[in-house]
């Protein structure tokens, strides 16, 4: 069972220098990943980098709203609201109520794709994460556990899905009070030539 705590992840400054962002995990070529999940701290208001050839998810997890202005539109977002856009878009944010923290995923839009959607966590009803899903804990109290052992989670500690087989009967369950964030990423098909 693979646990990422929000605690060991280190933060990294913008390529603009509006904000810092942490790193959970990336796949692909190291230079050029096909897919980056992080969590970003928005510091003040300002540009965001542009990503010609990639598609982003932006959701907000911490704080009140957020302004997005994507290639001249305005979207108000509250939290566990995520937005998709073309990250080539030239855009802005505002932070009308204050700093906040944000969870991203970044997919190179020939090789990969991702999806996020927010949770509610339950002790009876455990959620199982799959190969190539990711669980982000947003509220609440949780523990992981994959058959072998538990693991109590902070707020923002991810865990990441396993693949199940004969070497681990067990899958990767994620249960108690409050709500993650769950994200899949998975290849593109390419159509045969």
């Amino acid at each position: 069972m693979l646990i990422i705590p929000f605690a060991s992840l280190k933060p990294q400054p913008w390529r603009n220098a509006g904000g810092t962002t942490r790193e959970i995990a990336a796949g692909g070529n190291a230079d050029t990943p096909d897919w980056r999940l992080s969590i970003a701290d928005l510091d003040q208001a300002g540009s965001f980098s542009a990503f010609p050839g990639l598609e982003r998810t932006f959701m907000l997890i911490e704080g009140e709203v957020v302004e997005l202005t994507v290639d001249g539109e305005v979207r108000r977002l509250e939290r566990f609201r995520p937005l998709r856009f073309d990250g080539g878009s030239a855009v802005s944010c505002a932070l009308p109520t204050g700093p906040c923290r944000a969870l991203n995923i970044m997919v190179r839009k020939d090789a990969a794709g991702a999806g996020i959607l927010v949770a509610e966590l339950s002790k009876k009803q455990p959620l199982a994460l799959a190969e190539g899903q990711f669980a982000v804990l947003l509220q609440g109290k949780a523990e992981a556990s994959d058959g072998s052992g538990t693991q109590q989670l902070d707020v923002f500690d991810t865990v990441a899905g396993a693949a199940s087989g004969p070497a681990q009967e067990h899958g990767v369950e994620i249960a108690g009070r409050g709500f993650a964030a769950l994200i899949s990423v998975f290849a593109q098909a390419h159509p045969e030539d």
